[in-house]
């Protein structure tokens, strides 16, 4: 009767928070198409060995600033929130334009070191080059991190507005756009539908020029120039509804009962 009432109350916590159902359908599906659709441009690809292996190891370095990017910035204002500092903070003269932009340094800091490292390991142990992806290496970077970064304030809106429930996003986001970023294939791998919903990502574009500047080309300006706009785009949006969520939080009470 006991395990049984374990299991219940674990029952009625799913019902009561769908967040939690996410881990069960939301990763096996997530490997499923990632992989599924990198086996289909393995299969129809005739690029030789090194350029693939290149072409990995590229992506894995560029979605590591993505990922680390949309991480970063939440992961501190969590802390603040864990540590129920986070009123504290603004109970000085601080700003919170004042407090991002201080946080987002930190995170660039902590990013340029990670991917430092990164490069010097697979230097190391596969031989791979930062020249591999030449000068492209600085605007993908940027990007990437720019537009990890609107991710990031996103839930922290979504913090601030539906409390603990949706902190799980913080580490699922960036994963959450990594199947129509095309990270390790290119965009003509997906179906119609979803090459079109990938076209609204600016990680997409930046991706897509990654591998065509790898097999020996050059970078297609015009896609870059897209991407700048959707993540000028997005940037904004994503600062003006982190804003609003903090405001909102102040002025029902929500920002001092629970954090």
């Amino acid at each position: 009767m006991r395990i049984g009432a374990v299991i219940e109350k674990s029952w009625y916590n799913m019902k009561r928070d769908i967040f939690r159902i996410f881990d069960v359908f939301y990763w096996p599906a997530f490997e499923l198409l990632i992989w599924g659709f990198f086996s289909i441009f393995i299969s129809k690809t005739a690029l030789q060995g090194a350029n693939i292996v290149t072409m990995l190891l590229g992506g894995i370095i560029l979605w590591t600033v993505f990922d680390r990017a949309s991480r970063d910035l939440s992961i501190a204002f969590i802390d603040e929130i864990w540590n129920r500092n986070f009123v504290n903070l603004f109970s000085t003269p601080l700003t919170i334009g004042e407090y991002l932009v201080g946080a987002g340094i930190i995170a660039v800091l902590k990013l340029i070191v990670s991917i430092l490292f990164m490069f010097f390991l697979a230097n190391v142990l596969y031989g791979y080059k930062i020249t591999s992806l030449g000068y492209y290496v600085i605007p993908a970077s940027l990007g990437l991190m720019v537009f990890g970064w609107s991710l990031s304030l996103i839930v922290q809106g979504f913090i601030l507005k539906f409390g603990h429930t949706v902190e799980v996003f913080i580490w699922a986001i960036a994963v959450m756009m990594q199947p129509l970023s095309c990270v390790f294939y290119p965009l003509s791998v997906l179906p119609g539908w979803a090459q079109h919903i990938a076209l609204l990502l600016p990680s997409t574009y930046l991706f897509e020029n990654m591998r065509q500047m790898i097999a020996g080309g050059g970078a297609n300006w015009q896609q870059l120039a897209i991407s700048t706009a959707l993540n000028c785009l997005y940037f904004i949006l994503s600062v003006l509804f982190f804003n609003w969520s903090f405001i909102h939080a102040k002025k029902t009470g929500s920002l001092s009962k629970s954090y």
